[in-house]
């Protein structure tokens, strides 16, 4: 049997699965930069003075080496009002670590401080990791902007996604508006296309233009051809906060779902330890929420899943692997399985002994685009 660790919050669990059962192993090969590489470009795109903040808006695994070019250029540059940020819940343990193993002085904060964060200083420096998104099309520093810290921005967008199927890696009208609001900001925003090995490039941005040629470029990369199948496992592995809740996790679930057929089953893992969230999945199962008229609310967190569920409702066996209990989950339309054992036992005496398996390890950065049907 090969040796398949799939992304499972922090952690990695194995999938022990014949090579009979596997279809493709789907994922993009990505470059990495030298350390050396990385600092001269960050050192000739970048400008550094006083009263600089330099904001990571998600964490990834592949943002120390950043981090510390940064901290050893403003300490260099005697700069002497600075601050190095990233915007994150609580960290788990293994991120509190890697940050306190680090020489730089790293603040953490959440979304609704952004905004006074960002009022203190003068030269803000956005960082962000390239990946897609079912609602943008992509995530990145202007989208994660609009999504953490501009509730009316959010709520201009979320009427052209009522109705509409999720849209990963196109050019979204949703993209659109949130590049007209940050584009008035002048912040400087690095976007970074990589996994969990390593920087594959920098993009600077300082127009729409420019992140829109660095969306084609993470795109061109990513995709990876495969045949559609009656079945897969998808997971997360390249952004610390990837499988935190379950709002969070389903965006790996709608990015590459048209890879599996209709009336197929996907296996998400899902480590959910914040669990389903605070956000609209929660509402609507503690039944505070109506889904016959999802148009009447204003957005609040997560709600484009419920719109998507009911698009793909009765088309697709939805699987969780997390201890999300059932009962919960059931509402949803989504079956919980506690271990990716049970998931592979399922899909095998489902479609049978020689049943072959979409394995997509990093939906996040993955963009499947199907070459034949099986």
């Amino acid at each position: 049997m090969p040796e398949i660790w799939l992304g499972y919050g922090e952690t990695e669990i194995i999938l022990d699965i014949k090579y009979e059962n596997i279809l493709k192993i789907t994922k993009p090969n990505f470059e990495s930069m030298r350390y050396e590489e990385i600092q001269t470009a960050i050192k000739d795109n970048t400008i550094i003075e006083q009263s600089t903040l330099i904001l990571f808006i998600t964490p990834f695994q592949s943002m120390l080496p950043i981090i510390n070019i940064f901290h050893d250029q403003l300490i260099e540059m005697n700069i002497n009002s600075w601050e190095i940020c990233i915007v994150s819940p609580p960290f788990s343990q293994r991120m509190r670590h890697m940050i306190l193993d680090q020489k730089s002085n790293i603040t953490r904060i959440s979304s609704n401080q952004i905004n006074d964060k960002i009022s203190t200083f003068q030269n803000i420096i956005l960082v962000d990791k390239l990946e897609y998104d079912p609602m943008f099309g992509f995530a990145g520093t202007h989208s994660r902007l609009i999504r953490k810290c501009n509730p009316e921005v959010m709520n201009e967008i979320y009427p052209t996604i009522i109705g509409n199927a999720p849209c990963p890696g196109q050019q979204t009208e949703s993209l659109k508006i949130a590049m007209e609001y940050t584009a008035k900001t002048g912040y400087q925003m690095i976007n970074v296309i990589s996994d969990k090995h390593g920087i594959d490039s920098l993009h600077f941005e300082n127009t729409s233009q420019s992140f829109l040629k660095s969306t084609s470029q993470f795109k061109q990369k990513s995709t990876v051809e495969c045949k559609n199948s009656k079945s897969g496992i998808f997971s997360g592995e390249t952004n610390y906060n990837i499988q935190r809740s379950l709002g969070e996790s389903m965006n790996l679930l709608w990015n590459n779902i048209h890879a599996i057929s209709q009336n197929g089953t996907i296996i998400l893992l899902s480590e959910n330890r914040e669990g389903i969230g605070t956000g609209a999945l929660s509402r609507y199962i503690d039944g505070r929420l109506d889904l016959s008229g999802l148009n009447k609310y204003n957005y609040m967190q997560d709600i484009e899943h419920l719109n998507y569920l009911q698009l793909i409702k009765d088309k697709y066996e939805i699987i969780v692997i997390s201890t999300i209990p059932q009962v919960y989950l059931g509402k949803l339309g989504i079956r919980s399985l506690p271990k990716i054992k049970d998931g592979l036992e399922y899909l095998i005496k489902k479609n049978g002994k020689y049943h072959k398996i979409n394995i997509i390890p990093s939906s996040e950065i993955t963009s499947t685009s199907i070459s034949e049907q099986l």
